[in-house]
């Protein structure tokens, strides 16, 4: 139980039984005659007055009464007393019941009914909500002295009466081991107590699960490897998992391994295990990313506990304002700002207007008059996640004025933004200098660079492109590639980025060939590709010769025509080597646009390069690539930058939330505000309460379950991610994660 009422109801459900189980325990222990000595009338006497309580209850309170007025110093006067206060409970006198107890233990304090009546006063005192008066008389129990049954009674109370956690787990565990013993001297296990073994390590476990982490550590300490020290350990590895202290989780696995587990356990162990083996794995892979279902195996931060401020520098007006507004609609996402119903501000309009808080956050949209806003966040003492948003207006000037701002407001750890390439150009130097950690959601990968305080968080090419060449390479079995690139500066980026990651990986690429930026027609560069440049005038002979056979095989029946092509295709050089075309390659990687693939493929396919598989970047990712390129872009493979349709749950939750927020679509410029922002929040769920803090956190990130992809982060401040890749199957792009 974690809350004071939960736990007075479970004590007044128990000390119910307990009044009850004790007064059982006095019966049995008097019904089959004391083991002690005492003489023959006093034996005839005792004998007598619990007959006649078994039929004539009020005749036994009177002999019982009698006998103990007669025989104070009676070795059985103990007995009677604690017959007497069974019977004054059946009848409903919890009062006089306690007279009896008390006069048990005032009277005969060294008998074994003493410390029973110790335990059965205890429980009444505590549901009497007299709590120090229960832990005295508790105090005193001889436990030794106590059967199993009612050792546990007296365990269950110490437990329900602690303040401390760690204490009451302690009786709790002792609990358990008296139910161990219990049973083993049992033919059944006893049903009087109202729930068995089962049930009480689903309490221990419920117990432990409550706990902080030093109160995890201090239990470890207590129990020195026993039960249930394994689940407290595996506890710790889980939330250090969180955390992002993967060091630190191994340690405490390491130290759970091998020791006794609950049933309960078992679930937890298997989860931590796995995350433990993935974190290594992932270590262990150095430079190559993990995948999607790696990193969802992973546990994730409890992102709704996240306390702090986090500032935002977008272009909220001027003509990249769309994109902007995408990316705080991602970031707004993230914090959970709003309630579902309501949709975002429009830039600079104030938060009144923009939908009710989903939690105790307060929200400042300022586009340059900060009175307008200074009373944003009154009447939220509860705040637990502020976001404090400025207007870059698209415009280098105005980015730096605003994170020379945001620097200046108190116990902001953080600044999302900018989006443009000029503009975290401009904010990037400041921040580093006001030592404030800058997520910038530009592409340009230079931003970071020698800067502490830092980040570059879009995708960049080479990731694009290390994860293609790593699906051709482990997926398809591919060696040999080429590339069909335009020339431009960023086709022959591409092209760069892509040839070096190749023989990186242990290809090769066998044919490179480019085109003008405004060509429709890409047949020359397409039969350079093949083998049909820098032929020879006997080669180019030969060619036309092959092509008038070819061309009077029309004229055949079409088996015949089969035949006569495979033939003429079959026929050698001048010199002995294959005519073009020399399709000697398993991949061909075009960097373009989904509106240049469209007209390309087609014409692949007319020049018969068939069989090869077609690789593409994010540029692809668009519905008319496979509405328009139909059968000649099937089995494509592309990487994406973002894809909504994923179903792993750090994206589907993303795309939910924000569809219901704010009623549209998601895009990657949402997703990209939505990583930044989870980002700085997991720093905060690690207990990161500085700006210094929050840099080295996101500094250790590795393995991060972004929408936008599985992100690493460089020394050097890049974001290293594995994007999404997707292929033409069905008439459909289909996710291959």
């Amino acid at each position: 139980m974690t809350s004071r009422h939960a736990r007075t109801l479970q004590r007044d459900r128990l000390n119910g039984r307990v009044c009850l189980l004790i007064c059982v325990a006095f019966a049995v222990s008097c019904a089959g005659g004391p083991a002690r000595e005492a003489t023959d009338a006093e034996y005839r006497a005792f004998e007598a007055a619990a007959r006649a309580a078994r039929t004539q209850p009020e005749e036994g309170v009177r002999r019982f009464t009698e006998f103990l007025n007669e025989n104070p110093k009676s070795a059985l006067a103990d007995d009677a007393a604690a017959q007497l206060a069974e019977l004054s409970l059946q009848a409903a006198d919890e009062e006089r019941a306690k007279d009896w107890l008390y006069l048990i233990i005032r009277e005969y304090p060294g008998e074994d009914n003493a410390d029973r009546a110790r335990v059965l006063l205890a429980g009444m005192e505590a549901r009497a909500d007299r709590p120090r008066d229960a832990r005295r008389l508790l105090a005193k129990v001889r436990f030794a002295r106590l059967p199993p049954a009612e050792r546990r009674l007296a365990y269950r109370l110490f437990a329900d009466l602690s303040d401390d956690a760690v204490d009451r787990l302690s009786w709790q565990v002792r609990e358990r081991l008296a139910v161990l013993e219990e049973l083993e001297d049992a033919e059944y296990e006893s049903p009087v107590l109202g729930g068995g073994l089962e049930d009480l390590e689903r309490e221990i476990a419920a117990s432990v699960d409550a706990m902080t982490d030093e109160h995890l550590v201090r239990a470890g300490k207590l129990l020195r490897g026993e039960v249930p020290s394994g689940r407290a350990l595996l506890l710790l590895a889980r939330r250090a998992l969180e955390r992002g202290e993967f060091p630190e989780a191994s340690d405490w696995f390491r130290k759970a391994d091998g020791l006794e587990f609950l049933g309960e356990d078992q679930a937890l162990f298997d989860e931590v295990s796995l995350a433990v083996e993935l974190r290594e794995r992932i270590v262990d892979g150095g430079e190559r990313l993990p995948s999607f279902r790696d990193v969802a195996a992973l546990p994730q931060p409890a992102y709704e506990t996240a306390k702090g401020v986090i500032g935002v520098v977008l272009p909220l007006s001027g003509r990249f304002a769309p994109y902007g507004e995408k990316s705080l609609q991602g970031v707004l996402a993230a914090a959970r700002i709003f309630d579902p119903s309501a949709s975002i501000a429009a830039a600079g309009v104030d938060a009144d207007d923009a939908g009710e808080p989903s939690r105790e956050a307060a929200i400042a949209l300022e586009s340059g008059d900060e009175d307008d806003f200074d009373d944003a966040d009154e009447g939220h003492e509860e705040q637990t996640l502020r976001l404090v948003i400025r207007d870059s207006e698209g415009t280098a000037e105005a980015a730096a004025l605003a994170i020379e701002s945001l620097a200046a407001e108190k116990d902001l750890v953080a600044i999302i933004g900018p989006l443009l390439g000029d503009t975290a150009e401009a904010a990037a130097p400041i921040a580093d200098e006001l030592g404030i950690p800058l997520i910038a959601l530009t592409s340009r990968e230079e931003v970071p660079q020698n800067r502490s305080y830092v980040f570059r968080l879009r995708t960049s090419p080479r990731d694009e492109i290390r994860t293609l060449i790593d699906h051709a390479s482990n997926e398809l079995g591919a060696e040999r590639y080429a590339i069909l690139y335009p020339k431009d500066n960023y086709g022959r980026g591409m092209r760069d980025h892509f040839w070096e990651a190749v023989s990186q990986a242990g290809g090769k690429v066998v044919a490179s060939s480019g085109y003008d930026i405004t060509a429709t027609d890409f047949a020359e560069p397409i039969r350079n590709m093949i083998g049909f440049a820098l032929l020879t005038r006997a080669e180019k002979a030969a060619l036309e010769n092959r092509d008038k056979l070819i061309r009077s095989a029309r004229r055949l029946e079409p088996e015949d025509a089969r035949m006569v092509r495979e033939i003429a295709y079959a026929i050698p050089g001048p010199e002995g080597d294959p005519l073009p075309p020399q399709v000697d390659f398993d991949v061909l990687f075009i960097p373009d646009g989904h509106n240049k693939i469209v007209l390309i493929a087609p014409q692949l396919t007319f020049h018969e390069i068939d069989g090869v598989s077609l690789l593409g970047p994010s540029g692809w990712n668009h519905p008319e690539l496979v509405t328009i390129g139909r059968a000649h872009v099937r089995g494509a493979v592309i990487s994406a930058l973002f894809h909504e349709g994923s179903a792993f749950p750090f994206v589907s939750n993303f795309v939910d939330g924000y569809e219901q927020t704010f009623a549209g679509t998601p895009d990657v410029f949402a997703a990209h505000g939505y990583d930044a922002a989870r980002l700085v929040m997991a720093q905060l769920v690690a207990g990161a309460e500085t700006r210094e803090g929050v840099r080295n956190g996101i500094l250790r990130t590795q393995a991060f379950p972004g929408a936008s992809g599985v992100i690493n982060i460089s020394p050097d401040g890049n974001a290293r991610k594995r994007p999404f890749l997707l292929k033409v199957r069905g008439g459909r792009l289909i996710s291959l994660d």
